[in-house]
């Protein structure tokens, strides 16, 4: 069952084409990464997504229904867009109690565990105001979790925490999805930490949505070469091609990008010593999760 579905979606904001013809889904229990730098159009998509906004064409749709006033099904939806707001005033305890009303939850049952699990429990009388950054991201989240939602959509939810609290907040949603079957949208830039958590990655730049790939996937589209260095090149280069290997030089380098190559240097490495033209470098180069993503959006 699709959770999310957009046909063929676009927003415009007078000149600037924010979304740009998006066909997508989400399956349900499916944590799908929605990818793209600052100004990308993600933002604008979850808006959509929520009926924050409404589209210029196209269709968009939660739970196989179109959205509109006479939908119940809001209840089943939990959400963090941007910055997380809250009461300044009010303690982080007031701020969950206020929640509880607005969603008709009995708060005596769901706050003591939403302030656990998100690790509130030392600052429920702290006002919000007086919270760190990452604090304030995880009240964000205590109030997008508290009614227990089938589909949680956020932006950016690791905002302004420690790295262990991203853990916690990682292991949180996997959690979610693998024992409860929440479907969750999640919006970022940081490719390195959604390919951790997502089954699925969509990639959108200026609007439009340039790629969808699955999170396993992504190890076999990172760019893999062996490097060498010799003192004499041209002839390092001639050696292999005769050994059945092919190796161009760029930037003073030998490059291979066989996968005999890249996964037994060695045999490289002692096919030029035996030939007197040993490896004066000789490593394997992995392009990173963020060099993979800044290559695609300019492809």
């Amino acid at each position: 069952m699709n959770i999310i579905q957009t046909t063929n979606l676009s927003k415009r904001y007078g000149d600037i084409l924010a979304i740009d013809n998006v066909s997508m889904n989400v399956k349900q229990g499916e944590i799908y990464g929605f990818l793209g730098l600052n100004g990308a159009g993600k933002t604008t998509m979850i808006r959509l997504l929520l009926g924050l906004t409404k589209p210029d064409s196209g269709l968009c749709e939660l739970f196989q229904n179109h959205k509109g006033p006479g939908n119940t099904y809001w209840n089943d939806v939990g959400y963090l867009i941007e910055t997380p707001y809250a009461y300044p005033n009010l303690s982080v305890r007031e701020n969950l109690q206020v929640i509880c009303k607005l969603r008709g939850l009995v708060e005596k049952s769901v706050i003591p565990e939403i302030l656990e699990r998100l690790k509130l429990q030392p600052y429920k009388n702290r006002k919000e105001k007086n919270l760190s950054l990452g604090n304030k991201q995880r009240l964000g989240l205590a109030k997008a979790l508290i009614h227990k939602p089938k589909l949680l959509i956020l932006d950016e939810p690791i905002n302004g925490l420690d790295p262990a609290g991203i853990v916690e907040v990682r292991e949180l949603l996997k959690e979610l999805a693998e024992k409860h079957n929440t479907t969750i949208f999640l919006s970022s830039h940081i490719l390195s930490e959604i390919a951790k958590i997502t089954s699925r990655i969509g990639i959108i730049h200026n609007g439009a949505l340039i790629k969808e790939i699955k999170s396993s996937e992504l190890d076999s589209q990172i760019i893999k070469k062996l490097c060498i260095s010799t003192h004499d090149n041209e002839t390092a280069q001639k050696i292999l091609l005769e050994k059945g290997f092919e190796a161009s030089i760029h930037h003073e380098m030998l490059e291979l990008i066989s996968h005999d190559a890249i996964n037994k240097p060695e045999e490289i490495a002692t096919i030029l010593v035996q030939h007197q033209t040993p490896p004066t470098q000789l490593f394997v180069f992995k392009e990173d999760l963020e060099h993979y993503f800044l290559r695609i959006i300019r492809e």
